[in-house]
């Protein structure tokens, strides 16, 4: 059924599955950019709708700083670039209008100022029939402008606009209605909430008469999703949460109304798609960071090639984190996003090269030089590609980032490239190796405390690549993602974990998101977390630490650490010259999306 043609008001779309929309950053003041025209132009051959990116209708509404706008005239000509893209890879083209500013409350607005806001919306809409766009979606989810309208606990307007359930909907309804009235011969679909998921939040019995109300008021289409920005789990899960957690609720709705509805937010993989269509749970499958990460998983899904799919892994590490950063978007397993004309080129030297690691920045690196035409050989020590990432996708709810390596190694073999496994390359041998260019990719090894510690304790690495401790009290010190997932890890095995981190807090640097959800299941598992804590000694299975002054003792079994790690410095006397090339951790320590990122974008300067 996903290829069975479908229809969204006066849209004739050749199959069921929609690219959804996701700020990318890639415009500039507003305007569209070549990056993004690339952006879109990329991923637009294969689904039967686009619709592009919440795209502001006011500057009050602005935002992100590089987000797109359909706030002013001057920006049709450039609107209309994207959907001629669009319509010329055999797409119908959509765009979401949407206005968002939380520095302010419903009750802060004038009628006069909210009737204002419903103009900007309508008038945005006549800039994208202008532009040449088949359909608007109209953006009334996810705690932003209109969702606060709607939503009971946030509204606490005293006129027509609050108190009852019509008053909240009132709003979101007049804009409706007025763009219909602007832009009659187009089609307008709604993204809503079919829960708020907060405590005195919109839920999914009012969303449900709300979804009847829009219907009858001209909506054309539904498109489903959930949450606010303290919630945002549920609209843009990450791989924490189980797949499809929204498909009970979007089905609810969809019986309840006779217009087509979109299903979205980890939806699994593609026989889940085509079971959600079959089950009459939803009329068309949303994909959003699917596409970010594989443009071609329609075209594959299409041919039979279904096992090829670089399927998201909802790391939210390099798309929605780099998003909220003011970044360009971008994606751990595809690194070209966004600069899909960079990647393109090809050598017209092609030179023997050597990679030296075949962790994520070794694989990458060898995939990329390989595809831009230069001859590649990798050499890894051990019997497995995959370095850190081994380890990375074994703590409780973490299995999608081995989808990463298995991705890689499909890469390798596509590409010819000769793997060396079980390679413990010296620097000697590196010296005489008949190469042109020798790329260093060794990785980190990790952090080590100073003393006699190590005596008596494990490294997590090794606890999670099976080296269990034995006894049941046990002390994780490190309270960074690594020391988290560990005590976890151990905690879900039945051990008795407390956490001791030095900093005010743990998960220091952690995507909010993820932390919100690690500190929650450790509450769960009855982990302890001591904070500010400065270790002063261990003996007789007592360790001591000093918290804001005062000596503290706890005893126990066993201790592992993860306090970090630091690059791998074996081969650090080749640095300085041309023929050796760092890169990874074993060059700088980072994350693994910029471990990718790095030996991709190696390609680019070989």
């Amino acid at each position: 059924m996903l290829f069975n043609e479908g229809k969204i008001g006066n849209i004739n779309l050749k199959n069921r599955l929609v690219m959804l929309p996701t700020v990318t950053n890639l415009a500039q003041d507003g305007f569209v950019t070549d990056r993004e025209i690339e952006y879109y132009n990329r991923r637009s051959t294969d689904v039967s709708l686009v619709i592009v990116e919440a795209s502001y209708v006011n500057i009050f509404g602005r935002f992100f700083n590089n987000q797109l706008g359909i706030d002013s005239d001057e920006k049709i000509d450039g609107l209309k670039k994207l959907s001629n893209i669009i319509h010329q890879n055999g797409a119908k083209a959509g765009i979401q209008l949407a206005m968002h500013n939380p520095k302010f409350k419903p009750a802060d607005f004038s009628k006069e100022e909210v009737q204002g806001f419903i103009e900007d919306f309508a008038k945005a809409a006549v800039r994208a029939k202008k532009a040449g766009f088949d359909m608007v979606e109209l953006h009334f989810a996810h705690g932003w402008f209109v969702n606060q309208f709607l939503s009971p606990d946030v509204n606490k307007r005293t006129d027509e606009y609050g108190g009852s359930f019509e008053g909240r909907t009132k709003f979101a309804l007049e804009i409706l209605r007025k763009v219909k009235t602007y832009v009659p011969d187009i089609a307008v679909i709604c993204r809503i909430n079919a829960d708020d998921i907060t405590c005195g939040g919109f839920n999914i019995e009012e969303s449900v008469e709300f979804a009847k109300m829009l219907e009858e008021n001209g909506a054309n289409g539904l498109n489903i999703s959930a949450g606010v920005g303290s919630t945002s789990e549920y609209h843009i899960s990450p791989m924490s949460i189980e797949d499809m957690p929204l498909l009970k609720l979007v089905k609810r709705i969809k019986n309840n109304v006779g217009i087509p509805v979109i299903a979205a937010n980890k939806l699994g993989f593609a026989e889940n798609w085509e079971q959600i269509l079959k089950d009459n749970a939803a009329d068309f499958i949303g994909i959003a960071r699917g596409l970010i990460g594989d443009p071609d998983c329609v075209a594959k899904l299409k041919k039979g090639n279904g096992n090829d799919i670089r399927y998201c892994i909802h790391c939210n590490q390099a798309c929605i984190a780099y998003i909220l950063k003011g970044l360009p978007v971008s994606c751990m397993i595809n690194p070209e996003v966004g600069r899909e004309k960079e990647f393109e080129v090809k050598t017209d030297n092609p030179l023997d090269i050597a990679v030296i690691g075949g962790g994520p920045a070794g694989m990458a690196a060898a995939v990329y030089l390989a595809k831009k035409g230069h001859r590649v050989e990798l050499f890894e020590k051990s019997d497995k590609l995959g370095g850190q990432l081994n380890t990375a996708k074994i703590p409780p709810h973490k299995g999608e980032i081995g989808r990463v390596v298995e991705y890689l190694e499909r890469e390798l073999r596509k590409n010819n490239i000769a793997v060396h496994l079980n390679r413990n390359v010296t620097v000697e041998e590196i010296k005489n190796m008949p190469f042109d260019k020798v790329v260093i990719a060794a990785g980190s090894v990790p952090r080590k405390i100073n003393g006699d510690m190590d005596i008596v304790s494990y490294q997590a690495v090794d606890v999670l690549s099976g080296d269990l401790p034995e006894g049941t009290g046990i002390i994780v010190i490190g309270g960074g993602l690594t020391g988290l997932e560990t005590a976890e890890f151990l905690a879900e095995k039945g051990k008795n974990v407390t956490v001791l981190e030095a900093k005010d807090e743990v998960g220091d640097g952690v995507f909010p998101m993820v932390r919100k959800l690690l500190l929650i299941r450790l509450q769960k598992l009855n982990v302890g977390i001591i904070t500010k804590a400065a270790i002063n000694h261990i003996s007789d299975k007592k360790l001591s630490y000093n918290v804001g002054g005062i000596e503290k003792e706890i005893k126990f079994d066993d201790i592992v650490i993860a306090i970090g790690n630091k690059p791998d410095e074996t081969f650090k006397e080749l640095k300085g010259n041309d023929k050796y090339i760092f890169i990874g951790d074993c060059n700088v320590m980072a994350t693994a999306v910029e471990a990718i990122r790095d030996g991709a974008e190696l390609s680019l300067k070989i």
